[in-house]
């Protein structure tokens, strides 16, 4: 009797079948349901883009390869949760190794670290090996993990050693052909589709011009790896300062209108003057700009007047302390690309600018015409002449020279405010703005030069020449 009782036992055991539940089918199932899906953009590697077309043709955005790929990853992660899972190590190394694999070759959200240090790696240079090796990978891991009887060291070797062979394989090989559809996938697979996403959700998109400027960097094969970072952070740097600009420059537009109103009455302005020169207007000695620069002349006042009157108000709060507000903040700006846009440079007869110097009124009774120390001569005379002030620098460099004026922002943290005002009214920003600091008393300046806030000339020395009040 024991013996047939326990014969009859063992041989129910070797005859009954544990039955699946309904959530583990679903485990099962789902590897496969990604494996189809994951086909899509691996033959995409492979220069057949004919399915992953028809894809992004039914579903938009969410057909984007990276966005399938990102189902292959989930419907895994379903089997690994969900699925017939005996054996945890191989699940873990092929998750393991097919995360690193797919995270050298794509930019997944929280992974950039990996990104970096495996991007100088020719394997990871492309999509294609990576792709394949990292879902063998994971593939590997899920169907190992349902063996009962694998060994310890198998589980953890044979869901990584494999797919780094092929990854190594296919990089030697190089069988793939890349094409636009599959180029989106590299190095930029996540963040391209979720921002893809983002534009059918009605999101902001970014200047198509920035992604091609991205992969123009990216796709450049004679740069090192250090040389396509630093111009990514480069261009990252530039984007930056554009966005924070956006608004900046949105407001700067809207008074575009007005600006070219002012501009084309400045320019007829300038006409009606032409030949209108005073016989107590003959040019002066270089550098006596105390002669030069003439706020009070009234065709220098009203040339000024004009110009900021499309931003009226006093240039100072209190009046009198030279230290620009909002609205003389708007009239620098006014003032200096009126005179900008509008002259017309000729060298002194004697070719050296520091034997010359005409003196405002006459500049623009010409028409706005003269050389750098003309220029500079116009600027802070019609800065001065609404309320500001100003002085002009004298830079050379071997033998070679340059003036500039510069308007004074006052000190402190009331010259860093005016200096956000002042970017924020001619579309730039702040950090963008030259401004030049007295060490002695703080005392603020902006470049006036050629372009607003920028240096057109890299001295070696640098003198002043000559200050107003």
């Amino acid at each position: 009797m024991p013996g047939q009782q326990i014969s009859f036992t063992i041989g129910n055991m070797e005859n009954t079948k544990p039955k699946k539940s309904v959530l583990e089918t679903i485990g099962n199932i789902s590897i496969l349901v990604g494996l189809a899906v994951f086909a899509v953009p691996a033959l995409a590697v492979f220069g057949i883009d004919g399915p992953q077309q028809v894809m992004i043709k039914t579903f938009g955005a969410f057909g984007e390869p990276g966005i399938l790929l990102a189902v292959f990853m989930v419907c895994a992660v379903l089997t690994m949760l969900l699925g017939t899972v005996n054996r945890i190590l191989p699940l873990l190394a092929g998750f393991g190794t097919g995360i690193v694999l797919f995270a050298g070759a794509f930019d997944i959200p929280y992974l950039g670290a990996i990104r970096t240090a495996l991007f100088r790696f020719p394997p990871f240079s492309q999509s294609g090996p990576a792709l394949f090796s990292g879902a063998l990978a994971i593939v590997t891991g899920l169907f190992m993990a349902r063996s009962e009887n694998i060994k310890p060291l198998p589980s953890l070797l044979g869901p990584s050693i494999p797919p780094i062979i092929l990854l190594l394989v296919l990089t030697a090989w190089s069988p793939f052909t890349y094409n636009e559809v599959s180029r989106n996938m590299d190095a930029s697979t996540f963040e391209r589709a979720m921002r893809s996403i983002s534009t059918t959700l009605g999101k902001t998109y970014v200047n198509p011009e920035v992604e091609r400027a991205v992969r123009q960097v990216v796709e450049e094969k004679d740069k090192t790896l250090q040389e396509k970072e630093q111009a990514l952070k480069e261009l990252s740097a530039r984007l930056e300062r554009t966005e924070a600009d956006k608004k900046a420059l949105e407001r700067s537009l809207k008074d575009s209108a007005q600006l070219t109103k002012e501009l084309e009455a400045a320019k007829q302005a300038l006409k009606d003057l032409e030949g209108r020169i005073e016989k107590d207007n003959a040019p002066v000695k270089g550098g006596r700009y105390d002669l030069a620069v003439q706020p009070t002349n009234p065709i220098v006042r009203d040339f000024a007047v004009k110009i900021a009157s499309a931003a009226p108000g006093p240039w100072d709060d209190p009046q009198g302390s030279k230290v620009p507000n909002a609205a003389g903040a708007k009239q620098l700006v006014l003032i200096h690309g009126a005179i900008s846009s509008n002259w017309k440079y000729v060298s002194d007869p004697a070719v050296s600018w520091t034997d010359y110097t005409s003196p405002a009124s006459r500049t623009m009774a010409l028409g706005l015409a003269g050389d750098c120390d003309d220029y500079a001569t116009v600027m802070a005379s019609c800065i001065i002449a609404v309320g500001g002030r100003a002085r002009i620098i004298h830079g050379f460099r071997g033998n070679q020279g340059h003036a500039w004026a510069e308007v004074w922002l006052g000190r402190g943290f009331s010259a860093d405010r005016i200096l956000q005002t002042v970017a924020s009214y001619s579309g730039r920003s702040s950090a963008s703005l030259a401004v030049s600091r007295d060490t002695g008393t703080d005392d603020r300046w902006l470049v006036l030069d050629w372009e607003l806030g920028r240096y057109s000339f890299s001295a070696n020395t640098v003198t002043l020449a000559w200050m107003s009040n």
